[in-house]
């Protein structure tokens, strides 16, 4: 990818149904300088990327406003969801009042041709009652529709238009001249009523649609709240200035109220509370923050007063990429939906010759077939609509992903969501992953009682020590110790490749490996010494410590595992998927973590290069493959993975590489990740089922293929309804997954 190439995901509006979708995609893909064009109907945006030297979105703006519609292109997310929601809602507001005139022209209409109601100039009547509906409540349709169908790119609104200008003009010369056909013994039909209920059904649908699509946006909505619009900056002086989120800088100091978001990434510098970040980690338990703590824009501050110094604003928080990311993955496609997008360019001109073949085939049994040739073809154009079709997939995948982002599972492209169901086999990292990826002190042994401020003296000693452990000792025996005050190490020794030796106030204290205590002549009970033994066989760091001429500890360290690894592990048995343990530390190590959490095949002490290429055996063997990691060691695993997974809270590059991150890090949000996509692709086969199933079934009926038989034959008000009906039952049933279990 060029250095100058840009990407991102904007608005579009005017859409109407899933070729609307492709005409816009087949629009911007032709603009020089675009690439990896995808355009999501369920969620009216688009996303590309473009060379910055060939291009702008502003001039993409005017290419897809040259095509019908209209994309809004802003400096910020904030400004560009706002603005599209001020679309959306004029767009709402427009339909509900074409609508509602829809109806009031539309049910007269039907009331004097239903009941047969026959005064002079009925004809007249009905024709001005059709002509307003479809002039004033309609006219998009023809605008629009005309304009895609003679451009050689017909949508929905082309077979509106179409079907109900038949069925209009086909009534209105019937008016003007009602001899004609009579006095060739074919009844003079008028179908005005047709015309207008056709309009009134697919805008009902249409808006019906449009309010159930509004609830597959609620994740990016909700995301978008979480932002403070306003903050208060702290100035040298302790003054409180209250400034818009956009005019604060890094190193800007903001004083953060009880009850009040956190409107930027940054550090604690004063203060005390306890912090909600369920919006980060799925966790409802909140996390006290002190001085020296990192804080989230977004977050929820509790019952204390912050002040806290911004670190990262604007679009560099970790709530504008999280927002980015959903916003990017619900406008990806999933593969499945690939599939549809290739019948959806083909369906409306396939559709259209049907509609010309049924009309052939009704007059070929006689002229007096007419009537039923136009009715039929007129069905047909209007029963076909593939709205349906087109949003079966992207508003499960919409919905999918916005459920993941409110559990802590940020998925990052939707293929991810639609093959996670399928993965079989799963290898995970061992150091950040599994375990906690600190080393800390995990058990201790000792011989007798330690003397007074001998721990003191212990944690003292390690912070001068270079050693890998001495961090997690210190940090152990200053939490155990008893503190001796502001006392200097004298005689300070480090002895290479055993450990230290020093003097803090009246205590001699050394610490180090067992060499070191041979040498101190520490006596070692045998019981110590088996202690000792078997931890080092699981791999555990094992640290001897005392005062010359006395034992009194054995340390035990290890990497934690981390709380719910072995939960984790046995609910994706119960999955069948087969875990494996992929790490480049020691095999013993491995292998006693692995028997710790449940996980009998490890493969151990393999560089990035290797748990790449054990990545590529396994799909040989014909396994589909997820990666767990969250190192830069992990990065190549990752890639080569058929899905790839990070946890919360490692690397970058991680993170970028993979295609779901558990932002809390906790491995039970993997299976709970594998639920929701096994259930988002349950619901996307549903949803495809019925929307094929309606058309086949809908087509022949419109058609007449039963009338020959029992008389059965769909009416154009009939089959607009239908149409209708289809598109708000498949967003219905998308809106399910905000209700389907996934926790177990």
């Amino acid at each position: 990818m060029s250095k100058n190439k840009d990407k991102g995901v904007f608005p579009v509006t005017g859409m109407m149904c899933a070729v609307c979708a492709g005409t816009v995609e087949k629009t911007v893909s032709e603009v020089p300088g675009v690439s990896d064009v995808a355009v999501n109907f369920a969620s009216s945006e688009v996303s590309f990327s473009w060379d910055a030297s060939a291009t702008s979105p502003e001039k993409v703006a005017e290419a897809v406003r040259a095509a019908g519609y209209d994309m809004i292109v802003e400096d910020s997310e904030a400004k560009a969801v706002e603005e599209k929601q001020k679309s959306d809602m004029r767009q709402y507001k427009r339909m509900r009042t074409d609508l509602i005139l829809a109806w009031v022209f539309t049910i007269p209409l039907s009331c004097i041709c239903m009941l047969h109601i026959h005064f002079p100039g009925d004809g007249y009547v009905m024709m001005m009652l059709a002509l307003a509906v479809m002039a004033v409540s309609g006219r998009r349709f023809y605008v629009n529709g005309l304009r895609h169908l003679f451009s050689g790119r017909p949508d929905m609104d082309s077979l509106v238009a179409v079907s109900t200008l038949v069925s209009f003009l086909f009534s209105l010369f019937n008016t003007l001249f009602p001899s004609y056909f009579t006095s060739k013994g074919i009844p003079a039909d008028l179908y005005y009523e047709a015309a207008a209920m056709i309009v009134a059904f697919v805008l009902t649908g249409k808006f019906m649609e449009m309010r159930a699509r509004r609830n597959t946006g609620t994740a990016i909505k909700a995301l978008m709240g979480l932002q403070p619009s306003e903050a208060l900056v702290v100035d040298a002086g302790g003054n409180l200035t209250t400034v818009s989120v956009n005019d604060i800088k890094p190193g800007d100091r903001l004083s953060v109220r009880p009850g009040e978001r956190i409107p930027v990434d940054g550090k604690v510098v004063a203060g005390i509370s306890v912090v909600d970040e369920s919006m980060l980690t799925g966790e409802p338990e909140g996390v006290e923050k002190v001085a020296d703590d990192k804080v989230t824009a977004g977050t929820m501050n509790g019952n204390g007063t912050l002040t806290v110094v911004a670190e990262k604003v604007g679009k560099a928080t970790e709530l504008s990429r999280i927002i980015r990311c959903v916003r990017e993955a619900q406008g990806s496609k999933a593969p499945v939906q690939r599939l549809v997008d290739k019948i959806s360019r083909v369906f409306v001109p396939v559709v259209i010759s049907v509609a010309i073949l049924t009309f052939v085939v009704w007059i070929s049994f006689g002229i007096d077939k007419l009537p039923m040739a136009v009715l039929a073809a007129v069905s047909v154009l209007v029963i076909a609509c593939p709205c349906a079709l087109g949003l079966a997939t992207p508003t499960a995948v919409m919905v999918g992903i916005g459920r993941g982002a409110s559990n802590g599972i940020l998925i990052k492209e939707a293929a991810a969501l639609e093959q996670l169901q399928k993965v079989d086999t799963l290898a995970i990292d061992k150091t950040g992953t599994i375990t906690e990826g600190l080393p800390s002190v995990v058990d201790i042994f000792q011989d007798g009682e330690s003397e007074p401020l001998f721990f003191d003296a212990l944690s003292r000693l390690e912070r001068h020590s270079t050693h890998p452990l001495a961090k997690a000792i210190s940090e152990w025996t200053k939490a155990n110790g008893t503190t001796s005050g502001a006392v200097e190490i004298e005689d300070f020794e480090n002895i290479p490749g055993m450990g230290i030796v020093g003097k803090v106030g009246n205590i001699r204290a050394w610490i180090g490996n067992e060499s070191l205590a041979d040498r101190m002549e520490a006596p070692t009970s045998s019981e110590m010494s088996s202690m000792a033994a078997e931890w080092a066989r699981e791999g555990a760091g094992v640290v001897f410590a005392g005062i010359p001429g006395k034992n009194l500890v054995v340390f035990k360290v290890a990497d934690t595992i981390r709380q719910d690894a072995a939960e984790a592990v046995e609910a994706l048995k119960d999955m069948g998927v087969t875990t494996i343990l992929l790490t480049g530390d020691r095999f013993a190590t491995a292998k006693h973590v692995g028997r710790l959490v449940g996980i009998d095949e490890v493969v151990a002490e393999v560089l990035p290069q290797g748990k790449q290429d054990e990545i590529k055996s396994l799909k040989k063997e014909g396994r589909f493959v997820a990666m767990a990691g969250d190192g830069i060691n992990d990065s190549q695993a990752l890639a080569e993975a058929d899905v790839s997974i990070a946890m919360g809270g490692g690397s970058d590059i991680a993170m970028e590489v993979a295609q779901l991150t558990i932002i809390s890090g906790k491995l039970t949000y993997i299976p709970k990740a594998i639920r929701l996509s096994a259930a988002t692709l349950k619901v996307i086969k549903e949803n495809l089922f019925w929307a094929f199933i309606y058309n086949v079934l809908g087509i022949p009926l419109s058609a007449g293929v039963l009338y020959p038989v029992c008389g059965l034959m769909l009416t154009p008000m009939i089959a607009s309804a239908a149409m209708a009906f289809s598109s708000v039952c498949v967003v219905a049933n998308s809106l399910r997954l905000n209700k389907i279990r996934i926790d177990h």
